[in-house]
């Protein structure tokens, strides 16, 4: 067995990589901002402190502050989620400016769950010329999972999900549901809170969105760019999330975008051709924030994914993002007057005139006769951690179509490698037999953003999926695991 010991102040967590890829992680206890808090005892991710003080647990999968009640944004969603009682969403958090201070929305992804959006909730709680301070984490995300519409309309997480809610000067009401809560527990299943309900109940001022990550997941290999494909998949995935604030969020002074740190799973090219994306969404009322500028790299505390880091680093990167806002805040940004209708459609306007759409209405489907030529290795579990899901690419020789147009003589073809983190049945597929296979385009699958292994070397093919495997992805009530 592996170990490996790292120290951060007075912070020491023993990480032990296990074979079986399960991640045991011990530490001392620390203190922050909001009581008492333990790093995870044992979990797939260090990602998670938890509240020893008084805490409620349903079977491992969520805690709410018996003291403060727990309140969720978008309220039904949480309810639906079953993982906590209906009693507890009695007492209700509402937003608003309730005076010339801002209210703050922040959005964030896995990265956020490992300590950047804890920091960043406490440093704005604690400034004064921020009232409220709304906080939802959500592991897996991409920027149209927070959308009711589109096709991740039903977009659930089901490797953890954090809120930090409330009024500053007040104990703030928090939901928890990550690695660690309980030993050998994994997170429960959680509908992705949305946009457009958390503008209708806390009227944000500004709004930080730390999220990207999972885009990086679009680029197969990590090395090979391909301008056009890549631009549509970023604007399909980017822009709707862009366009729905510039026409629903009136009381929007500012949007903070903050792009990921280094990724050591993608070339620096790979992670500028993000950056860029993002930052041409540039506007009076939009600023991207470059992440790979605040930190020294490589970080402190990084996990086996070469993504997810832990420590004083993830504080730095959360400090140097809320110096940023603090810097408007402090030049009265808040007490302006809200950007006006007209202002927020000179910002649409400058997005790109073509429709974004997901490729649901009219992706292509293709039954075809092939030999298995080419498979990719699946991703280790522990380098697949904190996620759940991943797939692997296979290259297949056309020996006939049945159905569909298609004119290469090759096929790329995505199969689901890890469901909810059991490894799939992938022994069946043979180098040399041949398949038949019932195809639907891969673009605009619910299984687009997911990490993925790329070894064919022919990432420039687009991929397809397998139409019962397309059904498989772990939405909702979808529980099927190794067919």
């Amino acid at each position: 067995m592996k170990d490996f010991t790292q120290r951060t102040g007075n912070f020491i967590s023993h990480i032990s990589l296990a074979k079986v890829g399960v991640l045991f992680f011990a530490a001392s206890s620390l203190v922050l901002p909001f009581g008492h808090f333990t790093r995870a005892e044992e979990g797939g991710c260090p990602c998670a402190e938890r509240e020893v003080e008084n805490p409620t647990i349903d079977e491992g999968k969520a805690v709410g502050l018996e003291k403060n009640r727990m309140r969720f944004g978008a309220t039904a969603a949480v309810a639906a989620s079953g993982v906590v009682e209906k009693k507890n969403l009695d007492t209700r958090v509402t937003g608003g400016n309730l005076s010339k201070g801002a209210s703050v929305l922040v959005l964030g992804d896995s990265l956020a769950l490992c300590g950047f959006g804890k920091t960043l909730d406490a440093r704005l709680r604690k400034c004064a010329d921020v009232t409220a301070v709304y906080s939802y984490m959500a592991c897996g995300t991409v920027p149209i999972s927070w959308l009711k519409s589109g096709g991740f309309a039903k977009a659930h997480t089901a490797c953890g999900l954090w809120t930090i809610l409330g009024k500053r000067g007040e104990r703030p009401a928090e939901f928890q549901d990550t690695y660690g809560m309980e030993k050998g527990k994994r997170p429960g299943s959680h509908p992705v809170p949305k946009l457009e309900l958390l503008l209708e109940e806390h009227h944000p001022d500004i709004i930080v969105v730390q999220n990207g990550t999972n885009l990086l997941s679009l680029f197969s290999d990590g090395k090979t760019l391909l301008p056009v494909r890549h631009e549509a998949q970023l604007r399909n995935y980017v822009e709707p999330f862009i366009l729905y604030l510039a026409e629903h969020a009136p009381t929007l002074k500012k949007v903070y975008w903050v792009a990921p740190p280094v990724s050591g799973r993608v070339t620096p090219e790979i992670q500028d051709f993000l950056f860029k994306h993002l930052d041409a969404y540039a506007s009076p009322f939009f600023q991207t924030i470059d992440s790979r500028t605040l930190l020294k790299h490589p970080y402190k505390g990084t996990m086996p994914d070469k993504e997810h880091f832990m420590g004083r680093d993830m504080e730095l990167w959360a400090d140097s993002v809320f110096e940023q806002v603090t810097k408007d805040l402090a030049g009265g940004v808040v007490n302006g007057a809200p950007l006006s209708r007209e202002r927020l459609l000179v910002s649409k306007r400058s997005l790109s005139t073509e429709k974004a759409t997901r490729g649901g209405e009219h992706r292509k489907s293709l039954v075809v006769r092939a030999k298995l030529v080419a498979k990719s290795t699946p991703i280790e579990t522990e380098r697949l951690l904190p996620y759940q899901e991943s797939l692997v690419s296979y290259l297949y020789q056309v020996k006939e179509l049945i159905s569909g147009e298609y004119k290469e003589s090759e096929l790329s073809v995505m199969h689901p490698a890890h469901v909810r983190l059991n490894p799939q049945a992938l022994s069946k597929y043979k180098i040399g037999r041949t398949y038949t296979l019932d195809l639907v385009d891969f673009e605009g699958s619910p299984w687009e953003s997911i990490k993925r292994s790329e070894e064919t070397g022919r990432i420039e093919l687009s991929p397809y999926i397998r139409r019962e495997d397309e059904v498989r992805f772990p939405s909702g009530g979808n529980q099927e695991q190794n067919p």
